[in-house]
């Protein structure tokens, strides 16, 4: 996934190397002519914007036409070495005047270093363009930059956010928002946070929900709220357990030290046991919007247009990311593959597309599928790497039917108390959670249709008049238990186990840590995982300073050198000196994805301590400096109260022999 930082890089090489027509794709206008506008500064090129409502901005001489033709023609008017961002020019290539006088301009860009940016949401180019202009889709903001929008909500008072958050729970926040616009985003967490006295789930309900709209127009994917958290689910311990794990490897803390990003989960089992609840409860603890595809419905009578419905909805898919794609009784659209002779064409080519999708994607699109009988499923579909885990989900044990008899009993606002949910849980064995549920509704409609209060003889009643899928299907049951003992994990762990856990904690039974702990910056840093522990050193030490920053980085990585970190914005500004190539490298990757901040502080802060060599800049000018100086500043996790600035992206130098001695 390309970033901010990554399409910028790409723009100035390509600015550099005289392309003189590129089109950049967005409809992000005002966020990306900021970035624009940052990048002429830092490269020393003038800036000049056209629209067809306001003209050239500023204008020069007879440029100032809103016609976009005489615009083009007194281009020759401005200096070289200038930029034009062009907004909504897909519009005016339209017009075949306009087509042959860029064409017309071709040589006369190249040779005078000028670049015209056509920005727009529209990247259709004509023919004659074709093979002239260069389109980037400009990428929608990464995490870091949604942090720093969620930092400057926190941080202002106008917006009426009292709300203290955790790094985890921030990291939460923002992966709720990715795939929106910076303005989209913005709006959601606003709206989501504000007049909040405490931190609920319920915030991330809100902010997936405002991604509702992405699927909108689509007839092949079903948006769903997250109405259903994992307290929802009765039992099911091992397969929540897991989940949660599988939850923190989509942080970004996770991202840094290498963690691939969790593919999803089959959950195979007993109908009415708790799978399609799960899926939805999944999507709520990852705090991803949900999404159901059904394979049916990919079908069509024309020759490759099923299959390309199914390259349609994983790209609304990989759009909206972080997802969840849920995939509802996978073994009715896939069963029988392993029969060659009775494969239908287009079924085969979809498995097989949607195979190497599964395989090779690397959106964070977390797949859920639940299947009732994986055994005809075919066995390229159930190997790991499509899959992170496959679990099968049992008919409840007494103890998840006591949870699940407390959680209808309560969502109907019955208190579960009052009735004997033990003397229940054993007349309900071999029932599975749906027909408990079935058993309790039924219990109430009776009761009330009689006028009574329900009482515990209308659930045992209820419980009398209904006949257990186990009963109706022992036979299957029998066989799919016997087919996932050696093939599927339990999402129920072993009760006897459980009782062995349980028994060791209540007397004391735990082992104790010996010898104090270590800094965890320390052993992320002994492990190799050298930008994460960086990020753990600021939240620990708070305020770093670069001396220091050194001093105890030293033994890890190699981190004194001939380089140079400088401002990006004004190069002669100098943040520090005598730094390692791969540690100066480190440090503008974090800074640049806001992982850290550059904090302004006092030159005497660095009293007694070596510093460069330089004249110390206390205050950062509007325009740049005239000689090189040092700006003395921190290294610290939080943002600046006034916002970074100049001080988001900084750059490397190669420093003389005599600056580096």
């Amino acid at each position: 996934m390309l970033l901010t930082t990554d399409i910028l890089d790409d723009l100035r090489q390509r600015i550099l190397s005289e392309y003189p027509l590129l089109f950049l794709q967005t409809y992000e206008e005002q966020r990306w002519e900021d970035e624009v506008a940052n990048l002429a500064l830092e490269m020393e090129y003038g800036l000049v914007t056209w629209s067809a409502t306001g003209g050239a901005q500023p204008t020069v001489g007879n440029s100032a036409s809103e016609d976009a033709v005489t615009f083009l023609s007194h281009l020759a008017e401005y200096p070289e070495q200038h930029l034009f961002l062009l907004k909504d020019f897909h519009i005016e290539l339209q017009q075949p005047r306009v087509v042959r006088k860029l064409r017309d301009l071709l040589p006369q860009l190249t040779q005078r270093r000028q670049t015209l940016l056509l920005i727009g949401p529209d990247d259709q180019i004509p023919l004659e363009l074709d093979k002239d202009v260069t389109v980037l889709h400009l990428p929608l903001p990464g995490a870091d930059e949604l942090r720093g929008q969620l930092h400057e909500l926190l941080r202002s008072p106008e917006t009426g956010i009292t709300l203290q958050l955790d790094p985890r729970t921030e990291d939460r926040i923002v992966q709720a928002v990715l795939g929106l616009t910076v303005n989209e985003a913005r709006k959601a967490m606003l709206r989501a946070l504000r007049g909040r006295d405490e931190f609920s789930d319920e915030v991330f309900v809100e902010l997936v929900a405002e991604k509702r709209h992405m699927v909108s127009g689509s007839d092949l994917l079903e948006f769903f709220d997250l109405d259903e958290s994992i307290d929802d689910i009765g039992g099911l311990e091992g397969l929540k357990e897991w989940v949660q794990q599988r939850a923190e490897g989509f942080s970004p803390d996770a991202r840094e030290r290498g963690v691939s990003n969790p593919k999803g989960v089959l959950l195979a089992g007993i109908q009415g046991c708790g799978k399609s609840l799960s899926a939805k409860a999944i999507a709520r603890t990852l705090g991803f919007p949900l999404v159901r595809m059904d394979m049916s419905n990919l079908l069509e009578s024309a020759r490759g247009s099923s299959e390309q419905n199914l390259r349609t909805v994983l790209h609304v898919v990989e759009t909206i990311a972080p997802a969840v794609l849920w995939l509802e009784e996978i073994d009715k659209a896939f069963a029988g593959f392993d029969d060659e002779a009775g494969q239908d064409a287009t079924m085969s080519r979809i498995l097989g597309r949607f195979l190497t999708w599964l395989q090779e994607h690397t959106a964070p699109v977390f797949v859920v599928a639940t299947a009732n009988n994986v055994s005809n499923l075919p066995p390229e579909l159930l190997r790991r790497g499509r899959f992170d885990d496959l679990f099968f989900v049992d008919l409840p044990n007494f103890h998840e039917r006591k949870q699940i008899f407390e959680i209808h009993l309560q969502r109907r606002n019955w208190l579960p108390e009052r009735f004997e949910i033990e003397q229940l849980s054993e007349l309900t064995e071999g029932y599975s959670g749906a027909e408990i549920e079935q058993v309790v509704n039924s219990a109430i409609i009776e009761s009330y249709s009689q006028d009574r209060v329900l009482a515990q003889s209308d659930l045992e009643e209820s419980i009398d008049l209904t006949v257990p899928l186990s009963v109706t299907m022992e036979d299957e049951i029998f066989h799919l238990r016997e087919w996932a003992r050696t093939r599927c994990r339990p999402a129920t762990p072993d009760i006897r186990v459980m009782q062995v856990m349980e028994e060791e904690e209540r007397h004391g039974e735990v082992p104790e840590l010996q010898g104090p702990p270590r800094d965890k910056w320390i052993a992320l840093a002994e492990s190799g995982q050298m930008g994460t522990a960086l990020v753990e050193y600021a939240r620990v030490r708070d305020t770093v300073l670069w001396h220091q920053l050194m001093t105890d980085f030293e033994p890890f990585m190699e981190v004194s050198g001939e380089y140079g970190l400088v401002l990006r914005a004004d190069p002669k500004v100098v943040i520090w000196t005598r730094l390692g190539r791969k540690f100066c490298d480190m440090l503008i990757e974090f800074i640049g994805g806001r992982r850290v901040f550059l904090h302004q502080v006092a030159a005497s802060t660095y009293d007694g301590q070596q510093h460069p060599n330089l004249p110390p800049i206390e205050q950062i000018p509007e325009s740049r400096v005239a000689k090189p100086g040092w700006c003395p500043t921190s290294l610290r996790q939080v943002p600046p109260a006034t916002g970074s600035g100049k001080f988001d992206r900084v750059g490397r130098i190669r420093l003389t022999r005599r600056a580096a001695e």
